[in-house]
C-alpha cells in the first residue's frame, strides 16, 4: 500500500523538460495543463488520498519525540515542522531535474533576492561561490564495485571517520537508535559520491539501498546498492516500478538543490521540494535521516555554496514529517565565519496513516 498515491495521479506521460515553463524562477507547469485539467489534477490528488486515508491507511507506531535542546541546541526545542509544504506535492514532483544550460551565477538576481531570503528572514548573506556542473555526467567516483565497497565497510566496522569530520559519525548513532528501521530493510540514500553513507547502514542490517545521485553511477553491486540519476529516479516512482522504502538519508545534500551549484536549475525551493517529494517515497510511519549545515538557530545562505539551516527555513523543509530526535545535540554552535555543523534530524512519515496529521493541498 502506498501511503501517497502521487504516482497514480499522473496518469500523463512524463514531459520533456524542454516543454517545462519556468514563473517566478521556479519550474511551473506547462501551459497546456495550467488551468482546468491542473484543477482537474489536484481535485483527483485530493479525493484519491481521502479515499486512501479513509480505507486503507496503516496502522503506524509513532516514535516519542527525543529534542533536548541540550546546550548550545537550545534552539532546537522551537523547530516545529509546518504542517505541509507551501506547494502542491504535484508540483514538487514536476520540479525539474535536467541540468542547467547556464554557468553558475556568481550572484543572485534583483528580482530574485526576495525568494532566496525568505522575505528577508535569512539573518546572514555570505559570498562563496563554485561552478562545479556535473548533473548528468559521471560522478566523481563513477563506478562502485566491491573493492571499493570492501574498503568502507572496514572502516564502518571500526566505526572510523570517513567524510564530514565526526559529523558522519553520528549516522551510526542513528542507526544504531533506530535500528528496528534499519535491520532488514529497505532503504534509499539521497544524494552520495562514493559509498560511504551506504557502508554505514549496511553494516548496520539494511538489506539493500538504492542511492540517487546528480552523477551517473555505475554498480556493480546491485545485491546490495543501486545506483540512479534523478530523472531516471522520478519516472521509475511515478510509473510504480519502484516501491516506497523503510527509511530514508540524505547527508550534506540538499542544502545545496537549487543553487545551481552543481550545474542543477536555479530553484529557490529546490531543496524544499526534494524533501517533500519524500513524503510519498517512504513508507507510511518510516524514517527519515536528514544532514544538513545549523548554527545556533540563524538562518544563512553561502552563495553559491550551501544553506545553513535555521528557525525559519528548517520547519519549511521539513514540512510534513513528524520530528522525533536530533543526533549530535549539544555540537559546537555556528559563528559569522561560517562554521557551523551538521546534526542528524530524525523525521517520522505520518502521512498515509490513519493517526496523524493529513497533508493539505496547498498552492
Amino acid at each position: 500500500m502506498v501511503g501517497f498515491v502521487i504516482f497514480t495521479l499522473l496518469k500523463f506521460e512524463p514531459m520533456a523538460h524542454n516543454s517545462m515553463q519556468t514563473q517566478n524562477n521556479v519550474i511551473d507547469l506547462p501551459s497546456s495543463i495550467r488551468s482546468h485539467e491542473f484543477n482537474a489534477l489536484r481535485e483527483g490528488f485530493m479525493e484519491e488520498w481521502l479515499h486512501n486515508v479513509n480505507n486503507s491507511a496503516m496502522d503506524c507506531v509513532f516514535e516519542s519525540v527525543d529534542v533536548t535542546g541540550d546546550g548550545a541546541d537550545e534552539w532546537f526545542l522551537t523547530i516545529k515542522p509546518d504542517l505541509a509544504p507551501d506547494f502542491t506535492l504535484t508540483r514538487a514532483w514536476l520540479k525539474t531535474e535536467a541540468p542547467s544550460a547556464m554557468h553558475a551565477l556568481k550572484e543572485i538576481p534583483q528580482m530574485y533576492e526576495s525568494e532566496f531570503n525568505m522575505g528577508g528572514k535569512i539573518d546572514h548573506m555570505i559570498e562563496s561561490y563554485y561552478d562545479q556542473a556535473y548533473l548528468g555526467k559521471e560522478a566523481h567516483l563513477s563506478v562502485w564495485d566491491m573493492d571499493v565497497l570492501a574498503k568502507m565497510l572496514e572502516k564502518a566496522s571500526k566505526r572510523q571517520r570517513m567524510k564530514y569530520r565526526s559529523d558522519g559519525l553520528k549516522i551510526h548513532d542513528g542507526a544504531d537508535k533506530y535500528k528496528s528501521y534499519i535491520v532488514g530493510r529497505r532503504g534509499i540514500v539521497i544524494g552520495s559520491e562514493d559509498p560511504w553513507v551506504e557502508a554505514i547502514l549496511l553494516h548496520h542490517g539494511a538489506a539493500k539501498l538504492l542511492t540517487v545521485e546528480f552523477g551517473k553511477i555505475v554498480s556493480k553491486i546491485p545485491q546490495y546498492i543501486e545506483t540512479m540519476v534523478p530523472t531516471e529516479f522520478t519516472e521509475k516512482f511515478l510509473n510504480n516500478k519502484i516501491q516506497q522504502f523503510d527509511f530514508g538519508i540524505s547527508f550534506s545534500s540538499l542544502e545545496h538543490d537549487g543553487l545551481g551549484r552543481y550545474g542543477d536549475v536555479f530553484n529557490p525551493i529546490g531543496d524544499l521540494q526534494s524533501m517533500a517529494k519524500m513524503l510519498s517515497v517512504i513508507k507510511p510511519g518510516g524514517l527519515m535521516f536528514v544532514a544538513v549545515p545549523t548554527g545556533d538557530g540563524y538562518d544563512a545562505l553561502v552563495w553559491n555554496a550551501h544553506r545553513i539551516y535555521g528557525k525559519h527555513r528548517l520547519p519549511k523543509l521539513f514540512a510534513g514529517w513528524k520530528l522525533i530526535d536530533v543526533i549530535g545535540q549539544g555540537s559546537p554552535p555556528w559563528n559569522p565565519k561560517g562554521r557551523y555543523v551538521q546534526h542528524l534530524w530524525v523525521l517520522q512519515n505520518p502521512n498515509g496513516c490513519k493517526v496523524g496529521p493529513p497533508l493539505p493541498i496547498s498552492n
